[in-house]
């Protein structure tokens, strides 16, 4: 069965449109995490003077506490310490009273998590339509509705016994591969300067052991 939607054409933006499309399907953590970073830095809220007053407070009585001896000046340290319980109760009861922070972060999480997924459907139903190439049907018969996800159905880009491999499919492989080799030329430059030093310290143990004998 095949749609009769027309392809779409390719053009500079669908490239890019399918580009962004596959790398959001690879990667959608953490641009979401990155996103929400972004939005909560940027709503953030300026710190309370109270809560940072009190935390340096805080501080100063830990320090102060810890230089007080329990046993030679039990008054002056037990003071000390209902000092500290008490600024640790005020501190605790400021923060109670902040904790909408966390809501609003929540809040952030999930607004961003949904307007980035709703767009990357969408983005994905736009490029269903896109096709890369064309190749025999017979190579990935019966799973030639994998190289053309998104689209279900093929379009007329291609010949009756040819099928489509969509502009998405192919640019998801390609990421993956670029993510693959880049990752092993990393393997392989960590690897060098280890050698390198390996083959240093075995020469400096030869050398001595020469010098032993």
């Amino acid at each position: 069965m095949e749609s009769s939607t027309k392809p779409t054409q390719i053009s500079i933006f669908n490239i890019l449109a399918v580009i962004c499309s596959a790398t959001f399907a690879i990667y959608s953590a953490k641009i979401v995490s990155a996103i929400s970073k972004v939005v909560k830095s940027l709503s953030k809220s300026p710190p309370n003077p109270k809560i940072v007053a009190l935390k340096l407070k805080i501080s100063e009585l830990k320090r102060e506490l810890h230089g007080i001896s329990p046993t030679g000046e039990f008054a002056k340290y037990f003071k000390k310490d209902r000092e500290l319980n008490k600024a640790n109760d005020e501190l605790s009861a400021l923060e109670a009273e902040n904790g909408t922070e966390t809501a609003k972060n929540l809040k952030i999480d999930t607004v961003v998590r949904v307007l980035l997924q709703v767009s990357a459907l969408a983005l994905l139903r736009y490029v269903s339509g896109i096709t890369a190439y064309c190749i025999p049907d017979t190579i990935f018969w019966p799973f030639n509705v994998l190289v053309r996800f998104p689209a279900i159905f093929g379009n007329d880009s291609c010949p009756t016994e040819f099928a489509e491999v969509s502009g998405f499919a192919l640019a998801f492989l390609m990421i993956h591969l670029l993510n693959l080799v880049w990752k092993t030329v990393q393997s392989l430059t960590e690897k060098v300067p280890q050698s390198a030093s390996e083959n240093a310290e075995n020469a400096e143990n030869s050398t001595e052991s020469k010098k032993n004998n």
